[in-house]
């Protein structure tokens, strides 16, 4: 029987959304986060931020690169915006970062992370519509192949760490096809309006 949040009475309130760049994290984790009532917590955008503010980590030519923020710098981001319940994107995107992860949250304990999977080809032309749209230095296409290539290595090692919390979901179609087959594997039901 469904609650009345919509949530099946499942109590997912501690999720992360794991998949290669352009694969939706953001977007299907933002309508997640609505569906639940909870907070979106996006790395990505948490780094843009800080190079906003100024760049006080240094790391805004990482991150134009493609290149991997150190995990401290991070962490020092990330830990003031996780509370009690939150989807996050962008990290962990190792299975030391997940381990970190855990260690940070343990007296929260993650409830799920949801893979979002995609073909390449899907993906390469969701960057390109990404790049034109939000002009992000991350996304040209060399960039995003470099950090393509980065997530496909360490893919089998996250995956690893999170055996028996990791719900996959074909990211492939309309953004509402995927977000309808995400519910549906994590046991949600969309609320009653």
């Amino acid at each position: 029987m469904a609650s009345e949040d919509g949530t099946g009475g499942h109590g997912l309130r501690r999720l992360v959304m794991l998949g290669p760049p352009a694969s939706g994290k953001g977007p299907q984790g933002k309508r997640l986060a609505g569906l639940l009532g909870i907070p979106h917590v996006s790395t990505g955008a948490l780094l843009r931020t800080t190079i906003e503010a100024g760049d006080p980590y240094g790391v805004a030519s990482l991150i134009a690169d493609g290149k991997r923020v150190p995990d401290d710098v991070v962490e020092q981001v990330l830990e003031p915006a996780l509370g009690l319940e939150f989807i996050l994107d962008g990290y962990p995107r190792t299975a030391v970062q997940a381990a970190r992860l855990d260690e940070l949250i343990r007296d929260r304990p993650l409830d799920r992370a949801v893979e979002l999977t995609a073909d390449k080809e899907t993906l390469v032309c969701r960057m390109m519509l990404r790049a034109d749209a939000e002009q992000r230095t991350d996304d040209s296409p060399e960039v995003f192949l470099r950090r393509l290539e980065d997530y496909l290595q360490e893919e089998p090692a996250i995956r690893q760490h999170y055996a028996g919390r990791i719900t996959s979901v074909d990211a492939s179609g309309d953004p509402d096809e995927v977000f309808a087959r995400m519910l549906q594997a994590l046991g949600l039901e969309p609320a009653r309006v």
